[in-house]
């Protein structure tokens, strides 16, 4: 089901996951990976101001805190620079992780590992607050470091990993396309990311090929 594409990234690539959302904050986090994992390897972030714009229009940060992040990024560059970097690998290892266990492999320990000590080293920066389905993890509004945006997203991603939710978690069924989604259907019989877009492509692939084989 598509949302509404928020103004801060109506005009980025990352705004797919706003157009085909997947029913957990982690994976989106982890399908703004998708055109670096895809053929042309094109990373859809090119900066932490980006990044911070995503994770804006999420609403994991508030656009107060937003604006005082970059500011503090644009005073410490290369600080913001480690952060991003981190966020990416961070965001790398998520998505490995849950790409293995939808295959039925076993995720590597490093990436298990990296996960590990992130959702350590952040806890301070996470704050439990009311929401409309019960309560969501957001940033600490008195936090001012620059990796305290990831705490919402690791708390997302631990506490998927660690649930029943896991067992309904689906990589798209094109084996190009590495979107991740929680699968709500009643029957778990959801394939694709999105049918107008993967599902009717493998349609038309299979139409193609019973035509090549008769």
């Amino acid at each position: 089901m598509s949302h509404t594409v928020p103004a801060q990234v109506r005009d980025h690539p990352s705004a797919e996951t706003f157009k085909c959302p997947a029913g957990e904050l982690a994976l989106d986090y982890c399908n703004t990976g998708q055109g670096i994992r895809g053929r042309r390897g094109i990373e859809w972030f090119s900066s932490f101001a980006e990044l911070l714009n995503w994770l804006e229009a999420t609403g994991t940060v508030s656009r107060k805190q937003a604006a005082a992040l970059r500011t503090r990024a644009e005073r410490s560059p290369a600080e913001a620079e480690k952060v991003f970097a981190g966020a990416l690998a961070v965001r790398e290892a998520i998505a490995r992780v849950l790409i293995a266990k939808t295959a039925a492999q076993k995720p590597l320990d490093d990436d298990l590992r990296l996960i590990e000590r992130e959702y350590a080293h952040t806890a301070p920066c996470g704050r439990l607050v009311p929401s409309d389905e019960g309560f969501r993890w957001t940033v600490d509004s008195d936090a001012g470091e620059l990796d305290a945006v990831m705490r919402p997203l690791l708390e997302s991603a631990v506490s998927l990993m660690t649930s029943e939710r896991i067992k309904r978690v689906r990589r798209c069924g094109n084996t190009t396309c590495y979107w991740l989604f929680v699968d709500q259907t009643k029957n778990c019989s959801r394939r694709w990311c999105e049918m107008k877009s993967c599902g009717n492509l493998m349609k038309v692939r299979r139409h193609r090929e019973r035509h090549r084989a008769e």
